[in-house]
């Protein structure tokens, strides 16, 4: 082999102190963020600031841009920087955090088991029961400081029921379903009137290391105090926050899961009716296809129960559901007549109610599908 060309050679020595520089860079911006953590510390403010981040990305992007530098790659870089530093600000926090004991009832699988493994590993006292394991739901209930009900939507109220009344003065009760308003009048009518109550629900899946990014709603019960501690629980660990009355919680969901889940089961139910061969229709698919054909497996890899129960529990999933077969029947007559007007004069009454919802939803679906374009 031919020696190393001198400009080749040089051009190498410029990369490694332009890359030395970042490395630089990168630990000057370490050693803020442990001076961030500390500052939020003292105001009790979350690691994880949404709005902050999404911010300080756009800006990031803009800049990039004017220097030639795709937006794909100043995404890929801060999104290590930024996971690096929420990681950095929980990890020096974790010492100065408030303990206290955790039960679980239903916390040996699930949201349950995923929850006891997060906030045990993060130094808490934490005790599970279920599935034959452990004490029972109400010998557990009667000596922790928070018992958390994590067990099926068509349980939870009986749960509650039946434990609440051992809950000791002094101490809290939550729920983590996806519904909010039967649960908290539950614990409400149940539990001892010194008996805190607080209503959660995770709005993820029980998967990660722990909940950073993710997004926890809280309804308030009774009491102040442990509304605050469970809030900077969860905050503790990566999540964020959003406060809501149980009725609130309740719509929000029938359009949030109800809704969706409904299509996703639909589109599912068909391509099973269709016997479509999945593997080939890959081989065609464009990101957006490959996307939602993912939704629909990854639905359909999890327990049946769960959607069921998603789906029928909800007191406005009715109305839901009756709008979205209203709407799925007026397609299906406009492209069994070869209607193209009908279906042109809808997306554009559709286009006309999201126009300011769009530019932030290009942003978004861009680097969904630029993702699944590199990594898919």
């Amino acid at each position: 082999m031919s020696d190393t060309p001198p400009d080749l050679s040089e051009l190498r020595a410029a990369l490694t102190s332009a890359d030395e520089e970042i490395v630089r860079l990168v630990a000057e911006r370490m050693r803020i963020v442990r001076q961030v953590a500390k500052t939020k510390a003292r105001s009790e403010l979350p690691s994880f600031d949404r709005g902050r981040e999404d911010e300080l990305l756009e800006r990031l992007e803009k800049r990039g841009e004017e220097h030639g530098l795709g937006s794909d790659i100043v995404r890929d870089v801060y999104a290590a920087l930024f996971a690096a530093s929420r990681r950095a600000q929980r990890q020096l926090r974790a010492p100065e955090l408030e303990k206290f004991t955790i039960g679980v009832v239903g916390g040996t699988q699930g949201m349950g088991g995923f929850l006891a493994r997060v906030f045990r590993d993060g130094g808490y006292d934490v005790e599970v029961m279920g599935l034959g394991v452990g004490r029972t739901a109400e010998e557990l209930a009667a000596d922790r400081d928070l018992v958390v009900v994590a067990v099926p939507i068509d349980a939870t109220v009986g749960v509650i029921e039946a434990i609440a009344p051992k809950v000791r003065p002094g101490a809290c009760i939550v729920d983590v379903t996806s519904l909010k308003a039967a649960p908290m009048a539950a614990m409400l009518a149940h539990a001892p009137d010194g008996v805190e109550v607080v209503g959660t629900h995770p709005m993820f899946g029980p998967h990660g290391e722990d909940l950073d990014r993710q997004k926890v709603v809280l309804c308030r019960g009774r009491g102040d105090v442990w509304f605050s501690r469970v809030k900077r629980l969860f905050e503790a660990f990566g999540a964020e926050t959003i406060e809501a009355e149980p009725g609130e919680h309740d719509a929000q969901m029938a359009l949030i899961q109800v809704l969706i889940h409904e299509k996703t089961m639909v589109l599912g139910s068909v391509l099973e009716r269709l016997k479509a061969d999945l593997g080939r229709s890959l081989q065609f698919a464009s990101p957006i296809y490959r996307t939602e054909l993912a939704m629909i497996g990854r639905m359909f890899s999890q327990g049946a129960e769960l959607y069921a129960d998603i789906l029928t529990s909800n007191p406005d999933a009715s109305r839901l559901s009756h709008y979205f077969e209203q709407e799925a029947a007026h397609f299906a007559r406009a492209v069994a007549m070869g209607d193209r007007e009908t279906v042109v004069k809808r997306f554009r009454q559709v286009s006309e109610y999201m126009k300011d919802f769009a530019a932030w939803a290009k942003r978004q679906s861009d680097a969904i599908l630029d993702d699944v374009m590199r990594h898919g």
